[in-house]
């Protein structure tokens, strides 16, 4: 089948009679009529039943059909990308975040991208650093955003974004919650929610404890340091996390205490040594330094944003 020969079926196809497709193609009814008697010899296929003065379309019309509307879809999102283009941005841009940065840093920027990119279709994937690096080298997401790095592809590059503190998070009837700093000996003493040994949070708490004289041992483990807020603004022992999601939670009873002894971290925008990033993927990392910044009231962005007893 050629072009034009599609164009025809379809046509006649949407509009359900010969005289429709004419109507809808600027040509004569014959010249429609003969078309399809030749499509259908060519093919050695019946595509219409023709009773009662009306089209009826067979079997194998139908899946012809549904082959053509699939091709025409893919020629809608070339045209797409045309326009986009021509706009000077990229058809879209799949973003994949740790969930502690997609609280709010994530889409702070994304609204900035937006209004200066309003025709730019962002996509956003909730993930874990070794996920989120997979998926970049398999070019399955264009930017990737982690709070904590931990062992770092060669193929991947990593842009960092700013950094914060590691804070102890408990609810305000807590015994730590009347210190101002807490000591690694005090956080002995009580319960802490722990995280997956394979999980950044993890790693980082493990590092915590094997610097305590004292052994520790969590009872509650969870995934996400979202969660061990919430369990700890709930109540239940200490949630030592990122001070990025403990500020979600600065008006739901949930106090923050540095450690005595500062433990920072990195947040980075991580992308693939082989893909460079398009125009809206630059102005995204840059909205995400820029937000990172604004969020800890500096222009360095290496305040803490906790609230100081």
């Amino acid at each position: 089948m050629n072009l034009r020969q599609i164009e025809v079926f379809r046509a006649v196809m949407l509009a359900g009679s010969i005289s429709g497709a004419a109507l809808a193609l600027h040509v004569s009814q014959p010249a429609v009529s003969r078309l399809i008697r030749y499509l259908e010899v060519k093919l050695r296929v019946v595509l219409f039943d023709r009773t009662g003065g009306r089209l009826h379309p067979t079997p194998e019309a139908r899946a012809l059909m549904r082959e053509i509307e699939d091709a025409y879809h893919s020629i809608d999102r070339v045209r797409a990308c045309a326009e986009q283009l021509h706009h000077g941005v990229a058809d879209r841009l799949r973003i994949a975040t740790n969930l502690s940065t997609a609280l709010e840093l994530v889409p702070r920027a994304i609204a900035g991208l937006k209004a200066s990119m309003p025709k730019l279709h962002v996509s956003v994937e909730i993930a874990t650093h070794a996920q989120i690096t997979d998926q970049l080298l398999a070019g399955v997401c264009d930017i990737g955003v982690v709070a904590f790095v931990q062992t770092q592809h060669p193929a991947v590059t990593a842009q960092l974004i700013g950094e914060g503190d590691v804070l102890c998070a408990m609810a305000d009837t807590h015994p730590l919650a009347s210190r101002k700093r807490v000591t690694l000996a005090a956080l002995a003493q009580h319960d802490i929610i722990s995280f997956g040994t394979e999980t950044a949070h993890g790693k980082m708490l493990a590092g915590l404890l094997g610097e305590s004289s004292q052994p520790m041992m969590p009872t509650v483990d969870v995934r996400y340091a979202y969660v061990a807020c919430s369990i700890a603004a709930s109540g239940y022992g200490v949630a030592v996390v990122d001070d990025l999601t403990a500020c979600r939670f600065a008006h739901s009873g949930l106090v923050l205490r540095p450690l005595s002894k500062a433990v920072r971290y990195q947040a980075y925008a991580l992308g693939s040594t082989e893909r460079p990033l398009s125009a809206g993927g630059r102005e995204m990392v840059r909205l995400l330094g820029l937000h990172w910044a604004a969020a800890r009231g500096s222009g360095s962005g290496q305040q803490a944003a906790y609230p100081r007893p």
